[in-house]
């Protein structure tokens, strides 16, 4: 469907999904999701958003007025558990589509990740970490390193940041900056 951004209300600016920019197409089925245009529409649909479309709709709309600080609590509670079943899977979607070459498709995935991540855990948590490798093993499979070494750079940061990071993490942070380097002939 597509929109008129002068039609939105005062303040409102929607934005694509995948780049930021001003959002010209709204996703028919769940119409909370929005594009700059349909190339990033059939991206995002055959990355990640097929599988989350419906998922999105109580997670973005806004929220009731709830009479009871129970009602708020309980509110809350769903909403948290719903974002971190929300991060598992674009993650683990992601992951997959990384593991089958299909880099152009793990982008959306990814990113999708990241913004749940960041909205649950803060943009300075060792839960971005994972995210942020496979968005940079996607961008060096798309042959976008520039990209691709300020994704791995934002994971080493924090990994530096955080006493104690499992080995695990570390370990694939590790292999993902020696792709980047083998990639930019840096050996």
């Amino acid at each position: 469907m597509t929109l008129n951004p002068l039609s939105n209300p005062k303040g409102v600016k929607l934005l694509c999904e995948l780049c930021q920019k001003p959002a010209f197409v709204q996703c028919t089925k769940c119409r909370v999701t929005y594009y700059c245009g349909g190339e990033h529409q059939k991206m995002d649909w055959l990355g990640i958003h097929e599988k989350i479309c419906q998922s999105l709709i109580p997670l973005r709309q806004t929220a009731p007025f709830l009479p009871s600080e129970d009602e708020r609590k309980a509110r809350e509670r769903n909403l948290l558990m719903q974002k971190n079943q929300m991060i598992e899977l674009t993650r683990t979607t992601g992951q997959k589509l990384l593991f089958e070459g299909k880099h152009e498709q793990a982008v959306p995935a990814a990113m999708q990740s990241l913004k749940f991540a960041i909205d649950v855990h803060g943009l300075t948590s060792i839960e971005l970490v994972p995210s942020y490798l496979i968005l940079g093993e996607a961008s060096i499979g798309l042959g976008r390193l520039s990209q691709a070494e300020e994704y791995l750079s934002k994971a080493q940061w924090t990994v530096l940041k955080t006493p104690g990071c499992a080995n695990s993490i570390k370990s694939k942070l590790y292999r993902n900056l020696g792709l980047l380097h083998a990639a930019k002939g840096e050996y």
